[in-house]
């Protein structure tokens, strides 16, 4: 870095110097505070500013600075013999990101100014390497995607928090983007568990004759909609459903086929088609969803179940791996089944949800 120094004391002056280009940074130094403002116009990326000089003073240095369109924006770190609140305020009020009070180590100053140089980075670099940071730390344990959306709410509220009177609109609309996308991740995830749940304890508990039942095309065409615009990929979904009705709750139909939609969305390539179609027949009604993407293993569809997740290693946040699992709890819970097969000519995943007929009790 190119660091300006403004300070007359000598002593005080040199070995800031010295232990700044022992550091590897680059130094201008001033003695007093025209030379300072005159350096200034340079360009330097931090400066490091005395207060108490005869003259200037390192508050109407700062104050010279700010009509500088070249390094108004450049971080300012004031050094001071006393540090009291109104002090404090005075050079906040100026544009002042940071005091160091003499004497000083050299550990102060330099963490001094890298403080200050990452809070001058872009806000969104900063945002992608908070993220970066937490999933280079993290497993690959399904637990740790419940805690990833906080990450990124918790930061963008501490860094609006910690800069709430310097944040340029921009940067705050970014973050506040983030927390949304944050917020929104963590409630989806949290309805799939909660949906995962919902069902296992049917399975244990409600007797098939107490089953809702619903209008299979509605339900089908809703949940592949939403899968559809969550995955920004409605021109590549057909559907095309006969008339039928299911022995599934409306809310199960349309959240499993959201699952399924979704999953063959997100293991293919935008232009790739993902067909549903849904047929009755005399032995109840069948739901098929086939897509372009890698497909399944045999040995992967034999291990599906509750956070089993494939494909990790390619993808990043790829979810709870309950997509399946949901499906095939919806399935056993209306005495159907998932029948998992490559696609056509061996390509892609063909997903078949079979159903029987509703029945009217």
């Amino acid at each position: 870095m190119k660091i300006l120094i403004i300070e007359d004391e000598p002593g005080i002056r040199q070995t800031l110097q010295d232990m700044l280009e022992i550091n590897g940074h680059t130094v201008m130094a001033a003695a007093d505070g025209v030379a300072g403002v005159q350096l200034a116009a340079q360009s330097p990326d931090l400066i490091l500013c005395d207060i108490a000089m005869p003259g200037m003073d390192g508050y109407e240095v700062i104050a010279a600075i700010q009509q500088l369109p070249a390094s108004r924006e450049v971080p300012f770190i004031f050094l001071t013999a006393r540090a009291d609140r109104d002090d404090q305020r005075r050079g906040m009020a100026l544009g002042a990101d940071d005091y160091i009070t003499k004497p000083f180590s050299e550990r102060e100053i330099l963490e001094a100014i890298a403080a200050r140089v990452l809070r001058q980075q872009p806000i969104r670099e900063r945002i992608e390497h908070l993220l970066n940071d937490h999933r280079l730390a993290v497993s690959a344990n399904w637990s740790h995607e419940l805690l990833t959306p906080l990450v990124g709410v918790l930061g963008g509220l501490e860094m609006i928090e910690e800069e709430a009177d310097r944040i340029q609109p921009g940067e705050l609309r970014d973050l506040l983007r983030l927390i949304r996308g944050g917020a929104e991740r963590q409630q989806t995830l949290s309805r799939k568990l909660i949906l995962h749940y919902e069902l296992e304890r049917l399975k244990g508990v409600t007797p098939r004759t107490n089953l809702f039942y619903c209008d299979a095309p509605a339900a089908i065409t809703a949940g592949a909609a939403r899968a559809a615009e969550e995955e920004q990929r409605y021109p590549d979904l057909t559907v095309q459903c006969a008339p039928g009705a299911v022995p599934v709750s409306e809310s199960h139909l349309l959240a499993t086929i959201a699952e399924l939609v979704g999953n063959a969305f997100r293991f293919s390539k935008p232009g790739q088609g993902v067909a549903v179609t849904g047929n009755a027949h005399p032995q109840g009604y069948r739901i098929e969803i086939i897509d372009q993407g890698p497909g399944l293993t045999p040995e992967q569809c034999a291990q599906i179940g509750p956070f089993v997740q494939f494909g990790r290693e390619r993808r990043e946040q790829q979810g709870l791996g309950l997509g399946l699992a949901i499906a095939r709890s919806v399935a056993e819970i209306a005495g159907g089944r998932l029948i998992l097969q490559p696609g056509p000519a061996g390509r892609g995943l063909h997903v078949t949800l079979d159903l029987p007929p509703a029945v009217e009790i």
